[in-house]
């Protein structure tokens, strides 16, 4: 008997089990959503561990490209939005607008 089937026997001699146990419906029907939230949760910590680690191979990446690639990329997703443009707009940390210092003008 392989292992597949060694696990189909047991899961069916188990579901077997619990068809015949004489118990109230309101207990095996508090049973199986337990057993069905424990596999959710499972499937969720397991899913999210994925994207963490997935994350994670991402940045260990990062840190093995050239110099000018990490600035290149550092430059795309920069936060620093305080310098002006030529006409004095820019997206600084108060919203749009126009700048004098750290002031926004408001139009007149």
């Amino acid at each position: 008997m392989t292992f597949s089937e060694k696990i189909g026997y047991n899961l069916g001699s188990v579901i077997n089990k619990f068809k015949h146990w004489q118990a109230s419906k309101w207990l095996k029907a508090v049973i199986i959503l337990g057993i069905f939230s424990l596999f959710f949760g499972l499937f969720y910590v397991i899913y999210h561990l994925f994207a963490l680690i997935f994350c994670f191979a991402l940045w260990v990446a990062f840190q093995y490209l050239p110099k000018e690639a990490q600035q290149f990329i550092r430059n795309l997703l920069s936060t620093d939005n305080d310098e002006d443009t030529s006409d004095g707009y820019r997206n600084g940390h108060s919203g749009f607008g126009f700048y004098r210092g750290d002031v926004i003008r408001r139009k007149q």
